[in-house]
């Protein structure tokens, strides 16, 4: 494969309503490689289908455990790395395509639109946002940190106007049960980013971290949907914030529940040598 040579990696799990579209954007590419946690809805069927090679590894609860084997499999000099909700436009298809032919940087940052609800606002909280998505090998490193698993090795960097129109559709929350379980499952996990702190449950610390983006919202929001996504996405850092909170206390809820259970035994088993 010459110095010009693309590859696309693309990491999925039970993507059935997007994957397809995803991995047609994603097979521009020389070589399309598709990892799959172990789908069950018809997704790997699919990866199976328009992968040239197509690879199955064990669930994990985020595509962070996964990124860095998932890259290594790629032979090209040049990587474009996706999720399984991320699908490239028109513009942004051609602007890979011609930057691997006449490169201006080795890692370039591509506009990130987030589908929230369904749709995209600009003028939301989320917008204008960049992912380094295309670079050449060796230029970045990963790791399993929750939101803060990709590090540049490079400063030879490209950032993409959004002004060009090209943008990654970022197809990820299509409804508010969306958010809120990937809400808990990103937050569950030991190693992650953030900015929440146990320090922050307090009445003036939650108000704060929901103030946040709130407080972003325009005027005129007439149906809502600005403040809806704010909403959530202030719900994220309270959530975050109540978990590490939550950790720092010296009995888990479980070990609470456990010593009630045991107590209400005994009081079960002491009506039963009283009554039998």
């Amino acid at each position: 494969m010459n110095d010009r040579g693309l590859s696309s990696v693309v990491i999925t799990y039970n993507r059935i309503d997007v994957v397809e579209t995803c991995l047609r954007s994603a097979r521009i590419a020389d070589e399309l490689i598709v990892v799959d946690k172990g789908s069950t809805d018809g997704t790997a069927e699919i990866g199976q289908r328009l992968a040239d090679r197509f690879i199955q590894v064990p669930w994990s609860p985020t595509v962070e455990e996964t990124r860095a084997e998932a890259v290594s499999l790629a032979t090209a000099p040049w990587i474009l790395s996706l999720d399984d909700d991320e699908c490239l436009n028109g513009k942004a298809a051609e602007l890979v395509l011609s930057a691997i032919r006449q490169p201006k940087g080795s890692i370039y940052y591509l506009p990130y639109r987030h589908h929230i609800l369904g749709k995209v606002d600009e003028r939301a909280y989320y917008w204008p946002e960049y992912r380094p998505s295309l670079f050449r090998r060796g230029t970045m490193t990963f790791s399993s940190v929750v939101h803060g698993g990709v590090h540049p090795a490079s400063d030879d960097r490209v950032v993409i106007s959004p002004d060009t129109g090209a943008a990654i559709m970022h197809l990820s929350h299509k409804d508010a049960a969306t958010w809120i379980e990937k809400t808990n499952r990103y937050t569950s996990r030991p190693g992650r980013a953030g900015s929440a702190k146990a320090s922050d449950v307090t009445p003036d610390g939650i108000m704060a971290l929901m103030r946040t983006y709130l407080s972003k919202v325009p005027p005129g929001d007439n149906d809502g949907y600005l403040t809806a996504v704010a909403a959530l996405r202030g719900l994220y850092d309270v959530v975050d914030a109540i978990k590490r909170w939550e950790a720092e206390q010296p009995l888990t809820g479980q070990t609470r529940f456990a010593e009630i259970c045991e107590q209400l035994n005994a009081e079960y088993d002491a009506l039963q040598a009283r009554f039998h």
